[in-house]
């Protein structure tokens, strides 16, 4: 027994020390432990084999059940925040963590801040949108064990299966304290289509953009585009197409209370095929090992009641069970009892159960970050480029010195996550979860107390669509003008009024800004004196095919703009597919009470009542613990917390704390490896159960 334990020990160390280089970054989902995958809440109760399972060699068949009702909740939530967000957020009011949202003509934005324009937002938009992320479960877990001694001695099969109720709740809250004004809110022509965009055709809360709503962005159509087209087939220009996030949204449309996700259902059904090959009742110990099994029965990861026509909607996701893993490992039980009273009435005793799983592929659904624009970058803004051929004046094309792919905007953007959403086949190669309690015994009372170590080696994500690498036409927007204006045929009208569609492109632009702003280009006046676009991708002086000049505005003291020759396009070798690994330790305890005493009956009735405490480790962060300033409960700004409304606050922008975390390149020097996330979570059970001898 010693040996078995110090090598049970030596395993926890080595897991334990492998999770310390992991490398920051966030996740696409957040995964955790099996509501189902949970030694302690499993052993307890009918641990003693006195009475329970695992009992001494005897001649005949014993069996055990018992219904568990439990209830679990996460705390810790600035944990949760950080693995979704990164290294973009700040502290907010009540001590939670949140992220500012600023438009590219807002003076001073903070390195972190994620830029308005992306979301459909006015140019001088500013809002915090906090988070407080919660998760809880309501569990029914029905097992049973059967003693198999009639046919071998200590031979034995037990299942579980338990029912679940979960609740995920983001707990997003947006303060806006600039909505954007009439003049510096709006866009000016070429920024987003050929017409001015102004403050009403736009969203007005980035929560509102990521549930769906979308900015309503027209094209010009002029008496002289209509000539133009009249003379050349031309397509002319129309409404701008703005595709609605569906994928990674950060709120819900589900419930009626329009804050939280629940789901329901069978999480998994685990089997053990187990035989106590050591199992001495003199020395009062025993020995087993088992094959271990779970059928997958909770939820699919990226499935969703809220849309048939989209998987993983969701950022915060509820999911019930593994994510459709089937499982197959091993399990080690183990009890010593070291002291006896000599009226055999008290005891004292150490039990032992681990259960160490390989998680086999399961297909799910995840959408990405791109690697070279860092974390969030999924809430970026692509633009698709299509042919230019039927369409009049065009870029130049086909001489070799712009757009060599004849390629133009095609009038249609999108979120990024809506194109890196994929099929992926996810991985885990170890999971383990090693149980061991210290348990005292008088007469009918049992109480327990231990410690519980659960660990999850890295998930493998893997593209399983049958795509190819380029994912279409796709490019970053970033803060690039997409329209440019020529005087294509001088003798219809003078001046540069006649709108051309560019093939511009933003490779480096991350969530925060773009490479205009990111160079120290001023672009958000009318008519800005550097010439435009210059730090797209591949940035060339944009000329019409009939050899005319394409200014950034249609005036012809404007400058020429610049388009990209070629275009950066988004490949699926550039989607960020991290996955997350976790460690957690946990402390719980049970007190139990058995009926019936009498050796003659068939049946022991017991009933217990417990509760665990769980710490999940995390990646580092400094802003795991804000500072008390940050929290206007704790000073003459309001007398109550509430983090429903915290823009009732009226020093709430005072007192909220703008400096970034850590001081950040724009964007990643490498991608991240894995993340380290696990839940820390509090919970309590109750559970009722008979022996039958």
């Amino acid at each position: 027994m010693n040996q078995l334990t110090k090598q049970l020990l030596c395993l926890t160390a080595l897991v334990s020390a492998g999770q310390l280089f992991a490398v920051a970054g966030t996740v696409s989902k957040i995964i955790p432990r099996s509501q189902s995958f949970n030694a302690a809440r499993q052993m307890i109760a009918w641990n003693n084999p006195d009475w329970g399972i695992n009992r001494y060699p005897q001649d005949k068949y014993y069996a055990s059940f018992n219904a568990t009702f439990a209830y679990t909740r996460t705390f810790r939530s600035n944990s949760l925040t950080r693995a979704l967000f990164g290294d973009d957020v700040v502290c907010g009011p009540c001590d939670d963590l949140g992220i500012h949202i600023s438009g590219s003509a807002v003076p001073n934005r903070a390195s972190t801040d994620w830029l308005a324009d992306y979301f459909g937002l006015p140019r001088d938009f500013q809002s915090t949108v906090t988070f407080k992320p919660m998760i809880s479960n309501f569990i029914l877990d029905f097992s049973f064990y059967a003693g198999l001694d009639s046919w071998i001695d200590g031979l034995y099969f037990r299942v579980h299966a338990p029912f679940v109720h979960t609740k995920w709740n983001l707990n997003a809250n947006e303060c806006v304290s600039n909505p954007g004004t009439a003049y510096n809110g709006s866009y000016f022509q070429g920024y987003f289509s050929s017409a001015v965009v102004p403050t009403s055709s736009l969203n007005t809360q980035f929560l509102n953009y990521t549930n769906g709503c979308v900015p309503t962005i027209n094209n010009d159509f002029t008496s002289t585009d209509e000539a133009y087209c009249s003379l050349y087939s031309c397509t002319p220009l129309d409404k701008i197409t703005w595709k609605s996030l569906c994928c990674s949204r950060i709120s819900n449309e589900c419930d009626c209370d329009g804050s939280a996700l629940t789901r329901n259902g069978l999480a998994e059904i685990r089997a053990v095929f187990g035989w106590n090959f050591l199992n001495d009742e003199e020395e009062d110990y025993h020995v087993g090992l088992g094959i271990y099994a779970a059928a997958p029965t909770g939820t699919r990861i990226g499935d969703t009641d809220c849309d048939d026509k989209g998987k993983s909607l969701y950022l915060f996701e509820p999911i019930v069970g593994n994510g459709k893993h089937w499982e197959l490992g091993a399990q080690v039980t183990g009890h010593y009892i070291f002291w006896r009273n000599s009226e055999d009435t008290r005891s004292l005793g150490f039990y032992l159960e681990s259960n160490i799983t390989h998680l086999f592929g399961a297909s799910q659904t995840r959408c990405f970050d791109l690697d070279s624009a860092g974390s969030n970058s999924r809430y970026m803004l692509a633009q698709l480029l299509d042919s230019n051929r039927n369409s009049y004046p065009r870029l130049q094309s086909g001489l070799g010195t712009v757009d060599e792919l004849a390629l133009e905007f095609a009038d249609v953007y999108a979120p990024v996550a809506n194109i890196t959403r994929r099929n992926v086949k996810s991985t885990i190669a170890v999971q383990a979860d090693v149980a061991v309690t210290l348990a005292y015994q008088s007469n009918n009372f049992q109480w327990d107390i231990g410690y519980d170590f659960w660990g999850r080696t890295c998930e493998d994500l893997c593209i399983d669509d049958c795509c190819p690498t380029q994912v279409g036409n796709w490019v970053l927007k970033g803060d690039q003008r997409v329209y440019g204006f020529t005087e294509s045929i001088p003798y219809l009208v003078a001046g540069p009024d006649v709108a051309v569609r560019l093939a511009v492109s933003d490779s480096l632009a991350t969530i925060n800004t773009g490479s205009n702003a990111a160079n120290g280009l001023d672009y958000t006046p009318a008519n800005p004196t550097a010439p435009f676009n210059q730090y797209a991708d591949n940035p060339v002086l944009a000329i019409s095919s009939d050899g005319f000049p394409i200014y950034q505005l249609p005036s012809a003291a404007s400058n020429q703009i610049f388009t990209s020759n070629p275009p950066v396009f988004i490949t699926e070798s550039d989607f960020d597919l991290t996955g997350s690994k976790g460690i957690s330790n946990k402390v719980f305890t049970n007190f139990n009470w058995k009926w019936n005493n009498n050796s003659e009956s068939k049946w022991t009735p017991y009933l217990s009542i417990g509760g665990e405490i769980e710490w999940g480790r995390t990646e580092s962060d400094c802003g795991q613990d804000c500072e008390k300033s940050c929290n206007p409960c704790s000073n003459s700004c309001s007398n109550s917390c509430n983090p429903c409304d915290p823009c009732a606050t009226p020093c709430y922008t005072a007192t909220f704390d703008t400096t970034p975390c850590p001081s950040l390149p724009r964007r990643a020097p490498s991608p991240a490896t894995c993340v380290k996330l696990a839940l820390s979570q509090w919970g309590i059970w109750l559970k009722v159960g008979s022996s039958y001898n």
